[in-house]
């Protein structure tokens, strides 16, 4: 396979997410890993030679990324709104001594807007992807390329 990964604005929250796109098979993916966004389009089926595209899109409601102080790390995505007990439940990891919570985050995007709930996300985290880039590009630094877990 053939891909190239880039840096984009995600089309859900305006961060920067991550595209891996097959311009062999015009296959595309992204992933956000601030606001959770996740798009396929991938090819289902074949009429003759010409490839049958499938096309899924799950909105973000959030992420929770755990560093753990021996180095270990888990991140979770969130495609649905939680509920009260499943938030209340995924803030209560942070209590435990061997989670690094200047490392560790758990945010949840609704209505458009970021919250805090637990840790501490990376300081330009919240950054719309314009304004980051061009501060990565009057930095001489090249855009965060997250490839998927």
């Amino acid at each position: 396979m053939a891909s190239t990964y880039s840096a984009i604005a995600c089309p859900h929250c305006g961060c920067c997410a991550t595209q891996d796109y097959y311009y062999k098979t015009l296959e595309k993916f992204i992933y956000c890993f601030r606001c959770g966004y996740n798009y396929e389009k991938i090819i289902t089926s074949w009429e003759g030679n010409k490839p049958i595209f499938t096309q899924k899109e799950q909105k973000g409601y959030g992420v929770c990324r755990i560093q753990k102080l021996d180095g270990e790390r888990s991140t979770k995505i969130y495609n649905r709104p939680l509920s009260s007990e499943e938030i209340i439940k995924v803030a209560t990891g942070f209590l435990h001594e061997d989670v690094n919570t200047d490392e560790s985050y758990f945010v949840i995007f609704k209505d458009n807007e970021f919250l805090t709930l637990a840790g501490t996300p990376p300081k330009d985290f919240y950054i719309p992807f314009e304004e980051y880039k061009k501060d990565r590009e009057s930095n001489n630094q090249q855009l965060e390329i997250i490839v998927p877990f």
